[in-house]
């Protein structure tokens, strides 16, 4: 039988934690990272570009959704990464009214500098945990990344 007082934890821990983790994260990537790296580029930004990165190129529509942010915020993000130069606009030859979005050359180097400090940053982090530590920091993960998919799946 199952512990109800362990999983009451649990559920807490999984509501408390990635609130957390993302704010002190995001914090540290906005003001460690991207504000040495460049000028007025936002996590958001990175987020597309890393999207584009591992996906060569995607509609516009695509990118919304997984990112689960507006058009009109969308079109402000792909407007700022156009200035840049970071990405361009390509319209699908088979029906001119989708727009796939990929990046450029300066894209994909600012991508993999970026991409490069992030795990500088994270590998000096994680120095504070011992072997054991990592360990388990590991099969939480996997546990996590299990109930993940269940999730995706509607279960």
């Amino acid at each position: 039988m199952k512990n109800n007082k362990q999983i009451n934890r649990i559920e807490e821990m999984l509501f408390m934690i990635p609130t957390r983790m993302c704010r002190n994260m995001s914090n540290r990537f906005v003001n460690v990272i991207l504000k040495d790296l460049v000028a007025g580029l936002a996590k958001h930004h990175f987020m597309i570009m890393k999207m584009l990165k591992d996906s060569g190129k995607l509609y516009v529509t695509e990118i919304v959704d997984s990112l689960g942010i507006t058009k009109s915020q969308m079109t402000a993000s792909v407007n700022k990464l156009l200035d840049l130069e970071y990405v361009e606009r390509i319209t699908d030859p088979n029906d001119r009214r989708k727009i796939y979005i990929s990046l450029t050359k300066g894209g994909h180097e600012i991508t993999n500098k970026i991409s490069k400090r992030m795990k500088d940053v994270f590998h000096e982090d994680i120095k504070v945990l011992n072997q054991d530590e990592l360990n388990k920091l590991e099969d939480g993960l996997k546990v996590l990344n299990k109930i993940c998919m269940l999730s995706r799946m509607g279960n």
